[in-house]
């Protein structure tokens, strides 16, 4: 079984301590998948996406759900093949019909700050939120915004660009831990015109709301 081979593998182990039960779900957007555990069992469930995927990244997904629910400072060959996978299926996958306002954006912000170099993702309006103004989906390479910035194209190009910004940066681990805000990405992000202003305005946006804001949120 793929999974219990994943877990002899990362821990070096000849048997499995753990029933472990592995499903594939088309509830998950994507190349989503997570685990569970509940006593001496381990529930995984995975996209189906991931049944055509090559075992030997299947098997690095797997080990790296096991780190993280065990707390295990490893990277195996494996890991470093589902990390590199997850980096790279941008550019294989299809791309859906896009919001006209926030093609533009995108568009004006590819010109702009990365000179046209960016490939399009999926853009699509999210949930009208006070807490998340934008999120980048790596596994469907979606940039979802928030419904507050349409209209206010100064604000929407910003936000824009942070979740550009993702795509292009991706995300570095060490294992147990996945970091999104990069040194580089902090750099890169600083260097927008006026950025305290803006974000100043996104504040603004849900001054009123109770709940506090959070400006940006990714996966």
């Amino acid at each position: 079984m793929l999974a219990e081979k994943a877990y002899l593998e990362l821990f070096g182990r000849e048997d499995c301590p753990y029933k472990i039960e592995l499903k594939y779900s088309g509830k998950f957007s994507g190349y989503n998948a997570n685990v569970k555990m509940s006593g001496k069992r381990l529930f995984f469930s995975l996209s189906s996406a991931w049944k055509g995927v090559d075992e030997d990244i299947q098997i690095g997904l797997l080990q790296s759900l096991l780190c993280k629910i065990f707390k295990k400072n490893t990277e195996t060959i494996n890991i470093k093949l589902y990390h590199g996978f997850l980096k790279n299926i941008h550019i294989a996958l299809p791309k859906m019909d896009c919001e006209p306002e926030l093609l533009e954006s995108f568009n004006t912000v590819n010109e702009q700050f990365f000179s046209g170099s960016m490939d399009i993702s999926c853009l699509q309006w999210g949930n009208e939120s006070t807490r998340l103004f934008g999120s980048y989906d790596y596994g469907t390479d979606t940039i979802k915004l928030n419904p507050l910035l349409s209209g206010k194209k100064h604000l929407l190009d910003y936000v824009m660009f942070h979740e550009m910004l993702h795509k292009r940066h991706k995300f570095s681990s060490s294992c147990t831990r996945t970091f999104h805000h990069t040194p580089a990405f902090k750099k890169e992000e600083n260097m927008y015109p006026g950025k305290k202003e803006l974000e100043k305005e996104l504040s603004a946006l849900t001054k009123s709301k109770k709940k506090p804001t959070k400006l940006f949120h990714w996966f």
